[in-house]
């Protein structure tokens, strides 16, 4: 095991994954969410600001969950209007 800092928090912890103890939760609700985002609502064209603000993932967890390999073939925009021409047409209700 090694000294790391949570990718999430920043406190220092020893082990071997990528978030400290208290985070692991916090990262698995969040990565739920993505999940279902992804299998319920995505529409192409959709950026990362706005599956930030649908989630309510954080813009640094959300790119840090994206480069998973489970992830690795969606391609996401940095900034696209795409989630919201599909709301304001009501395809997708917030």
């Amino acid at each position: 095991m090694e000294l790391k800092r949570c990718a999430r928090c920043g406190k220092f912890y020893a082990s071997d994954v990528e978030v400290c103890q208290e985070c692991e939760k916090k990262d698995f609700a969040d990565l739920s969410k993505l999940k279902g985002f992804f299998a319920d609502n995505y529409v192409s064209g959709v950026s990362k600001n706005e599956i930030s603000a649908f989630t309510g993932i954080s813009a640094r967890n959300l790119n840090r969950y994206l480069g998973y390999e489970e992830f690795s073939g969606i391609y996401i925009t940095e900034d696209a209007s795409g989630i919201n021409s599909e709301i304001s047409e009501g395809k997708i209700s917030l």
